[in-house]
């Protein structure tokens, strides 16, 4: 067993000991951590199986394990040189058991860390949230390479912060934002954020409850967010719809009724019943949709009709007719002169001959 020597200063060991006693064995209480038992297999050259790690130096590993392992058990201003012996192999023994498991365990991890960081404001930085393990890997980044964990916790800063495009994280630039605060937000679609926040509110991205605090330290997801919320700046009233598509407003009504166009803030939830609102995008792809139809021309075999005429004289509900031809079950052509669902043309004893044989 090792033992305290009686002359700390002395460098030689045989004079450091002087005459005192050899440590006297002494009964192991507890098993080896799993940590060692993996150093020796890796240093003993008899490790078979394959691992995440095998490609990672000694150093990488267990520096990593002992950062995670004192954050988790000592919290996020642990000081690992002013930990015991004990204490650091308690440490590095839960951080192994995470990270011998690999990137999946490593983000479970990050993610209690970030949760159980004392940091609540939005303007928090990484070092707030993730304590040494980030002043660490910050400080070692231009030095010695401290292995994947550095650029596992530069992807979960990035997945969980309003990173600003072109800001350094860990050593590396961040050319693209990933996530908004409602301030960056509000700046980017161009909307008060006081209207924005209760935009927000109205699609679910905010708790309806949520308070001004509150809805400023969130963080949303630029690729699903940005789009939404200009879909709103720019979306179509119900009252508009008609116009924009080239329909009456009683087929406006059915399409809605039917669900074939659908507006932005669901039937249920807050604010449908005050604003009902679509999409341009959405009303635009039904153009589009029509747009594809085959051009009609005077001398088109067949007795081809608008389709609110065909609806009248036995084609079929107007809903369940345009269904159709969405659907590219029932034929129908394009009239050139006109627009949207006034420029659609069917051939009605087709149509009623389709019902009939159905």
């Amino acid at each position: 067993m090792l033992v305290h020597t009686p002359h700390v200063d002395e460098i030689n060991l045989r004079l450091a000991l002087g005459a005192a006693p050899l440590g006297e064995a002494e009964a192991v209480e507890t098993e080896a951590p799993e940590y060692l038992s993996w150093l020796r297999t890796r240093l003993d050259g008899l490790n078979c199986s394959s691992s995440w790690m095998d490609d990672q130096s000694l150093e990488q590993v267990l520096a990593a394990s002992e950062m995670l392992g004192g954050i988790l058990q000592h919290g996020h201003k642990v000081a690992p040189s002013k930990l015991t012996s004990a204490e650091t192999e308690e440490a590095t023994d839960i951080g192994f058991s995470i990270y011998s498991e690999g990137p999946e365990a490593i983000e479970e991890a990050l993610d209690t860390i970030r949760y159980t960081s004392p940091a609540k404001a939005v303007q928090a930085g990484p070092l707030a949230y993730y304590g040494q393990l980030f002043d660490w890997l910050d400080r070692r980044s231009n030095a010695i390479d401290p292995g994947p964990i550095r650029d596992l916790l530069r992807d979960h800063i990035v997945k969980h912060s309003a990173i600003e495009p072109g800001t350094k994280v860990l050593g590396l630039e961040i050319t693209e934002r990933r996530y908004h605060t409602l301030h960056s937000l509000s700046e980017t679609v161009g909307i008060a954020r006081p209207r924005l926040s209760r935009l927000l509110k109205k699609l679910g991205e905010i708790p309806a409850g949520a308070s001004e605090v509150e809805c400023g330290n969130m963080v949303f997801e630029a690729e699903k967010t940005v789009p939404l919320v200009r879909a709103v700046k720019t979306a179509v009233s119900l009252h508009d719809v008609a116009g924009y598509i080239g329909a009456s407003k009683r087929q406006v009504e059915s399409l809605y009724r039917e669900g074939i166009i659908r507006p932005l803030f669901p039937r249920n939830g807050r604010g449908s019943v005050r604003q009902v609102v679509f999409a341009q995008e959405h009303l635009d792809s039904l153009l589009q949709r029509i747009s594809e139809l085959p051009e009609f021309r005077e001398r088109v075999a067949g007795e081809f009709h608008p389709i609110s005429y065909a609806c009248q004289r036995g084609a079929g509900h107007f809903e369940e007719v345009l269904s159709g031809i969405l659907e590219n079950r029932i034929p129908a052509l394009r009239h050139t002169g006109k627009i949207g669902i006034g420029a659609i043309y069917v051939d009605v004893h087709s149509v009623v001959l389709m019902k009939k044989s159905a």
